[in-house]
C-alpha cells in the first residue's frame, strides 16, 4: 500500500503518475482541498512540487551561521500553509530548524540512501518532531522516538475531536495555527540540549 499526502494541488498529478508506477495493490490518497495560498517556492527556498514524487522534501534546510534547532516533518494542507505563515516569526525568534515536508512515507522509503541521508539523516530523526493535521497515530512512519513524540503538534494533542467550525477556527483548536506552531517549535529548540541529553543517557 502507498499512501499519498498532497498538500496542495500541484502535488497530487505528481504523487499519483509517481504511485501508479509502483506495484502496489492499493493507492490511498488523502486529499483535503481547503482554500489556502500556494506560495512562491523559490522565494521562500522550497523545492519544487516535483519533488513530492520523492516522498519527503526540503522546505527550508537550517539558516547558515546559526545554532540548529533540530527538524521539523510537516503534513497535511493545513499545516503546512500555517508553517510557511510562520516562518517570518521564526526567523524573527531565531529558531533554526531544518523543515521537511512529507507527502509519501512509501516513497520515501524507495529512494536511495544519498537522498534520504540529504533529506532526513540518522542525526536528523533523532532530533526531530512532527507537525501533522493527522492523528499521531497516523504519523508513526515519521516519529523516530518517544522523544519525537512528545513534542508533536497534531489535532489530538488532547485525545479529543475537535468541534468543527471554519477552517481557521478548526486549525486553531487544534493548535496549527502559525502561533500555535510557532509556540510549539520553540519549545521544541528550547529543550534540545534537555531532549538529547535524555536520548544519550537512553543510549548509553
Amino acid at each position: 500500500m502507498i499512501n499519498l499526502h498532497p498538500w496542495e494541488y500541484n502535488e497530487v498529478p505528481v504523487l499519483l503518475a509517481t504511485a501508479f508506477k509502483q506495484n502496489a495493490p492499493v493507492i490511498a490518497l488523502h486529499l483535503t482541498r481547503p482554500n489556502i495560498d500556494i506560495p512562491d517556492r523559490d522565494a521562500i527556498g522550497m523545492a519544487h512540487y516535483f519533488e513530492a514524487a520523492k516522498g519527503a522534501y526540503l522546505m527550508r534546510d537550517y539558516l547558515p551561521g546559526q545554532e540548529k534547532g533540530g527538524t521539523i516533518i510537516v503534513q497535511g494542507t493545513g499545516a503546512v500553509s500555517n508553517m510557511i505563515k510562520a516562518l517570518p516569526e521564526l526567523d524573527k525568534r531565531g529558531l533554526n530548524v531544518k523543515i521537511v515536508v512529507s507527502s509519501s512515507a512509501e516513497l520515501f522509503e524507495m529512494q536511495d540512501q544519498g537522498y534520504k541521508n540529504s533529506i532526513l539523516s540518522p542525526a536528523d530523526q533523532l532530533d526531530s518532531t512532527v507537525v501533522s493535521t493527522s492523528s499521531r497515530s497516523l504519523m508513526l512512519p515519521w516519529i523516530f522516538s518517544k522523544f519525537s513524540e512528545e513534542y508533536a503538534l497534531s489535532p489530538d494533542w488532547d485525545n479529543n475531536w475537535r468541534s468543527g467550525g471554519s477552517l481557521d477556527e478548526v486549525l486553531d483548536e487544534a493548535h496549527l495555527s502559525p502561533g500555535h506552531i510557532v509556540d510549539g517549535i520553540e519549545r521544541f529548540v528550547r529543550d534540545r540540549d534537555k531532549r538529547l541529553g535524555a536520548l544519550r543517557k537512553a543510549l548509553g
